[in-house]
């Protein structure tokens, strides 16, 4: 059996920042070091990281293992030639290999815990396509335990001390300093280049690299993360304490922390994206600076009581807000342009939540929009209520977007499944496009409804892109250009060109083109764009590999790099490499950047990220 295992995920905070999850130390041991030990204990033929950036890959290749470890960028470029396990969030394994090699040797399956919560674990049978499978089985046996809270990652490292005598004597890290009057107990976990002081007392912590614990201080069940700081005297039980934080024992509050809006992020209170009613109440009340008229809707039914509060925020200060219930931000969209409403919160997560803001027609906050609502955070507003408000439930208003689907539709040809892991998207999609019996073709639909993928096995695997061009031959039928983002593919002109066809690019919802784009709605909502294509795929009379071959082979990566350096000194270095395939996003309040790259292939464009990357970091050292 051969392990496939996802590397791209970053981590929240638990216990550092802007980490490959790869690397969150596991009793000083990263992750995936742990996790490929284990791998190859229990007899796999060969390991496969799946888009590990450079860090992961230095690590590996400094480790010394049995097996043979390989490096890919896709699924697309890799084969079930034996049994595989298949990934998709790295875990802390307790498995049975006799039930996964029993479970492998048929269809492929997704694996589900007792409870019936996801492991984000697949089993392939040699031979198998490594797309999403259908089947799904209860394992008995078999625990993939995911780190998704610190509350999780305090029991995980707990458990793990109780049970290996190794990860006992490495739960002290490097360079840390701890008085003989402290008290440390066997179950705490104490990173590298710590300090403790006098006669403080830890029982059951997980102490990320740098912290410093003043005197006296007692902590019990805490998770305190990266560089904090927790003064003399301090008493905490059951905390997580932020990256960076300092603590004082007059407030016992973090000084550092505040609310953050960015484009893309989102709303968060201090630097995790763990939300409280409180975060999004304030939300709510904030958002009301932008627009008198909101919708809120939530991906999942854990959402509903963030998504009431930021209604309850709204609301009191004089909003009218749609509630649109549990739906996916393509749908949100939709209903937002049948209710006028200028500003959307949609609330994306099961166990992390996110609480994301957007412009009508979807397109981001502009950075102006991003400091007006994080300015009215910063300033309390939800405690000043000026006035009240009104609130219009919209869930009925999903029939109406079902039926402006339907009314794209012709007649059902082909047999379409539909994967999604929003659970009320996924159904209503699969009855949209119930009742074809020709060639087998499967719809894979992004949680917030956005993005498409579509794979036949005689067309392979059509990327998103890739299906947005097709579309274009049905709005050119209509005499309409195709509006799309701005960042789209550079290759979508000489496109529409060789099929007469026109093309808009839109940067926000101040263009020219927003009204196309937000008419059109197919860049937003991956069910209409769908439709689309079915159109033409029957109004051309084309299958669906005849409509690959006349499409370009087109790839956009997305790669996110922590950086020091300030939008200027990014801007100039753009301006001085000009290069069309790539531009790059800074977020506001964000140390991140946004590398999002155009090529014909994902080998090409990981290329091009490397390339960038590096010249970020020359960048940095030349100014430090």
């Amino acid at each position: 059996m051969q392990a496939i295992l996802y590397c791209d995920k970053q981590t929240d905070c638990i216990p550092v920042r802007d980490c490959p999850e790869a690397l969150l130390p596991l009793c000083n041991l990263s992750l995936i070091e742990y996790l490929l030990h284990y791998i190859e204990q229990k007899g796999f033929q060969k390991a496969i990281l799946l888009a590990a950036d450079d860090r992961v890959r230095h690590l590996t290749e400094t480790l010394d293992f049995k097996i043979p470890i390989q490096y890919a960028r896709s699924l697309a470029s890799l084969h079930a030639d034996m049994p595989t396990l298949l990934l998709r969030r790295l875990c802390v394994p307790d498995w049975d290999m006799g039930e996964l090699f029993s479970l492998s040797r048929e269809t492929p399956v997704r694996l589900f815990h007792a409870d019936s919560s996801p492991t984000f674990a697949e089993l392939h049978p040699q031979g198998s396509v490594l797309l999403e499978p259908e089947a799904t089985v209860t394992t008995e046996l078999s625990y993939f335990r995911q780190i998704r809270t610190p509350a999780e990652y305090r029991t995980i490292q707990q458990n793990l001390l109780s049970s290996s005598g190794k990860l006992r004597r490495n739960r002290i890290g490097e360079g840390t300093k701890i008085p003989v009057s402290a008290v440390i107990d066997d179950m705490t976990v104490i990173g590298n280049d710590c300090i403790i002081g006098e006669n403080a007392k830890l029982e059951g912590c997980c102490l990320g690299g740098g912290v410093q614990i003043g005197a006296d201080t007692v902590l019990k069940d805490c998770v305190i993360c990266r560089k904090a700081l927790i003064d003399a005297g301090m008493h905490l039980e059951n905390a997580a304490v932020p990256e960076n934080t300092v603590l004082y024992p007059d407030s016992g509050t973090a000084k550092n922390r505040k609310h953050l809006v960015s484009q893309e992020d989102g709303i968060c209170e201090g630097l995790p994206k763990w939300n409280t009613a409180e975060t999004a109440l304030k939300a709510g009340s904030a958002l009301t600076v932008l627009s008198s008229r909101i919708a809120v809707g939530y991906s999942h039914k854990n959402s509903e009581s963030l998504a009431a509060a930021a209604i309850a925020g709204a609301v009191a200060h004089g909003a009218s807000v749609w509630s649109a219930g549990e739906c996916a931000l393509s749908q949100l969209i939709y209903l937002a342009g049948l209710t006028d409403c200028d500003i959307l919160l949609w609330i994306q997560g099961e166990k992390i939540m996110q609480l994301r803001p957007f412009n009508a027609g979807g397109f981001p906050l502009t950075e102006q929009q991003a400091n007006r609502v994080w300015q009215a955070l910063e300033a309390d507003t939800c405690r000043h209520v000026p006035q009240s408000g009104s609130l219009h439930h919209a869930e009925s208003l999903h029939a109406l977007w079902a039926e402006s689907c339907r009314k794209l539709l012709s007649a059902p040809e082909f047999d379409i499944t539909v994967s999604c892991a929003n659970t009320a998207l996924r159904t209503m999609a699969q009855e949209l496009f119930s009742g074809g019996t020709g060639q087998r073709i499967t719809l894979s639909l992004s949680e917030d409804g956005t993005k498409i993928t579509a794979f036949s096995s005689e067309s392979g695997m059509l990327r998103h892109e890739q299906l947005l061009l097709l579309s274009l031959l049905s709005f050119r039928e209509q005499n309409q250009p195709l509006a799309v983002p701005a960042e789209f593919h550079l290759s979508a002109e000489e496109f529409a060109a060789q099929y007469h066809g026109k093309i808009i690019r839109v940067h926000d919802f101040q263009d020219s083109g927003a009204e196309i784009y937000k008419a059109q709605g197919i860049c937003t909502d991956g069910i209409k764009l769908f439709c689309h294509v079915l159109r033409v795929l029957h109004e051309k009379h084309l299958t669906p590999s005849q409509a690959a071959a006349l499409l370009p082979e087109l790839c956009t990566v997305q790669h996110e790099v922590s950086t020091s350096l300030t939008r200027q000194s990014i801007a100039q270095l753009c301006a001085s490499n000009p290069d069309a395939r790539i531009s790059i996003l800074m977020p506001p309040h964000s140390k991140l950047v946004k590398l999002r790259v155009h090529a014909d292939s994902v080998e090409t464009a990981a290329e091009l990220c490397g390339f960038w990357e590096k010249k970020l970091r020359i960048l940095e050292s030349e100014e430090s």
